[in-house]
């Protein structure tokens, strides 16, 4: 199963970008600063960037950890080579992608400020997401901030249909994730906080390691 969502991604890193600019209208734009902000990176942070993608949020993360470093992962390589391609073009020196599996992530203990998910931790179903939000504790520094960005459940009724059915394509378990995720991040992180939009529309929820 994990080979063809990595073939999927791969092809799909040909229309993404393209896909989200038609659809945000530049709204990603603005929220992918109000993550950097909500996160409190620091000049000199350490900071990952989980299911990067093609790097849209790692190349914001890295204007504000302009004097650390910012590491994107991402097990496609098709995402990874359009985010290389971005960091480049743009000339960001302090930006770096790797190829990894978000369960088993490829970092010693300890070594990151902040770690940032943008729109992909609802991706990660089965036992992947738990692994995953207990290895990003263990990379986290003490005191370090887990902080995840995922849409909000909305309140029109057609709109509320389409977010359902997207959960409903993560398996039996995308509604258990929605209803039990804070309970499950206060599990493993200490001081979790759910902040929405004005909007409405989009949520953040951060999570600090204590010790």
């Amino acid at each position: 199963m994990r080979r063809y969502r990595q073939k999927y991604y791969d092809l799909f890193s040909n229309f993404y970008d393209l896909i989200i600019k038609l659809h945000s209208k530049d709204n990603r734009l603005f929220l992918r600063h109000y993550l950097a902000r909500k996160s409190g990176i620091k000049p000199s942070d350490a900071v990952l960037d989980l299911c990067t993608g093609t790097g849209e949020l790692a190349l914001v993360l890295a204007h504000y950890a302009f004097k650390g470093r910012v590491i994107g992962l991402d097990f496609s390589l098709g995402m990874l080579n359009k985010a290389k391609e971005k960091a480049q073009k743009n000339g960001t020196k302090n930006l770096f992608f790797v190829a990894g599996d978000a369960a088993h992530l490829p970092f010693k203990e300890g070594v990151f400020d902040v770690v940032t998910c943008s729109h992909a931790m609802y991706e990660l179903s089965g036992k992947t997401r738990p692994l995953a939000l207990r290895e990003i504790k263990r990379c986290l520094k003490s005191k370090g901030l887990f902080c995840m960005m995922e849409h909000e459940e909305p309140k029109q009724p057609f709109i509320r249909l389409l977010y359902y059915i997207r959960l409903l394509s993560m398996g039996k378990e995308g509604r258990k994730i929605i209803r039990n995720e804070l309970k499950e991040l206060k599990g493993i992180f200490n001081n979790v906080i759910k902040e929405v939009t004005s909007s409405g529309k989009t949520k953040v929820i951060c999570g600090q390691k204590i010790g």
